[in-house]
């Protein structure tokens, strides 16, 4: 996990002056080190590095081969640290050491917001509103945006697909980024696409419906599927048509020709049954898509929620980050950035340890951080 320092490294440091006392990745190195042992904040910080002073220094010294003065950083000076840092380059660094290490081709890219609720309920004009693109395979944040308001949300959509490689990629996205725009911009990309419809494109919508009836019921391909867990099963039933374009030639369905590059719709029917309650609760929902295999639409259409589920989830219950009141600045996006950093190198510890995100915080804040550096996955 030593790789982590040629993210550090390359992070430009915005403090000007004579009197700087601690480089700028060694104060992001305490900080990944902290965060991997569950310290979140300043004061956390703070207390890592007192901690383990010792280990630290020599660490640094091996990695970056440079010495240390005798002090340990305070606070304020974490806090001064990551409130001037350019969360743009910040992820910048991250994205680079990534593509070096994966090839970002043929992935599916999720792409959801999130707000940092403790941030917008102290400042509520504050860019406390993400925007992030996450690789489902492999559970990295490509690149994110951040935004005062979730009404910005397109916007942010098309300002995210400037910046992540679209090309031979598929893209998911829920109704919000349902925009000719951002069509017209993944297809002329040469990226694929999967995109809820909702009543924000009513046109559509009304002709999605139209064509699940029983006039086409010859077209329609049913893929199905069935998943229990955490006292729930969940089942699911996808309804396909192929090339419905061949239908849209008359006035009638004319809506649906204004999507880029469409090759297929699909109404999926989810059924949720709670085995405690005994609550069963069902929800249909419409998709158009680049893509002409039903089973794969399926099965991407499942995994979206992978940002749900491995990224937003995590951040706010593991570490916290719905519950982070640091809002000055860039601090709230520097912290979001180094968080989703760390929690894709505990995804690569937890894949080969097969232990929970709570028992590999525990098991590091045991340990020094030269050796949580050395684990290897």
């Amino acid at each position: 996990m030593e790789n982590i320092f040629q993210i550090l490294s390359t992070v430009p440091d915005h403090r000007r002056g004579n009197h700087l006392i601690y480089p700028i990745d060694y104060l992001l190195l305490i900080s990944f080190s902290g965060i991997m042992s569950g310290f979140t904040t300043w004061s956390d910080f703070e207390l890592y590095a007192q901690l383990h002073e010792e280990d630290l220094k020599m660490l640094y010294k091996r990695l970056a081969k440079r010495e240390l003065m005798n002090y340990t950083p305070s606070h304020d000076t974490f806090s001064y640290c990551f409130r001037g840092l350019d969360p743009k380059a910040f992820q910048e660094a991250f994205k680079s050491w990534l593509l070096t290490v994966y090839e970002i081709l043929g992935e599916h890219i999720c792409i959801d917001g999130k707000t940092i609720r403790g941030v917008r309920k102290l400042d509520p004009d504050s860019d406390s509103h993400t925007v992030t693109a996450y690789i489902a395979g492999i559970r990295a944040s490509l690149n994110q945006v951040f935004i005062s308001k979730k009404s910005n949300e397109i916007n942010a959509v098309k300002e995210l697909l400037d910046v992540i490689d679209v090309e031979g990629n598929i893209l998911t996205i829920d109704a919000i980024g349902t925009q000719k725009e951002i069509v017209d911009k993944i297809v002329s990309k040469k990226g694929e696409y999967i995109l809820q419809v909702k009543s924000n494109q009513p046109g559509t919508l009304l002709e999605l419906e139209e064509h699940f009836c029983s006039f086409y019921k010859d077209e329609i391909i049913t893929t199905e599927g069935l998943e229990s867990g955490h006292g729930r099963v969940e089942t699911c039933k996808l309804e396909s048509i192929m090339n419905p374009l061949r239908f849209a030639e008359t006035e009638k369905y004319r809506d649906l020709n204004k999507w880029a590059n469409l090759q297929s719709i699909h109404k999926l029917t989810s059924s949720r049954y709670d085995k405690k309650k005994k609550v069963e609760s069902l929800q249909v929902s419409y998709y158009i898509s680049s893509l002409s295999n039903a089973e794969k639409v399926c099965k991407l259409i499942r995994n979206h929620w992978a940002i749900e589920n491995n990224l937003h989830y995590c951040l706010d219950v593991i570490l916290g980050e719905d519950r982070s009141l640091r809002r000055k600045d860039n601090a709230a996006k520097n912290v979001n950035i180094i968080y989703k950093i760390a929690l894709f190198f505990l995804e690569r510890l937890k894949s080969t340890s097969k232990r929970s995100f709570n028992a590999l915080q525990k098991i590091n804040a045991l340990r020094k951080p030269s050796q949580i550096l050395s684990s290897d996955f």
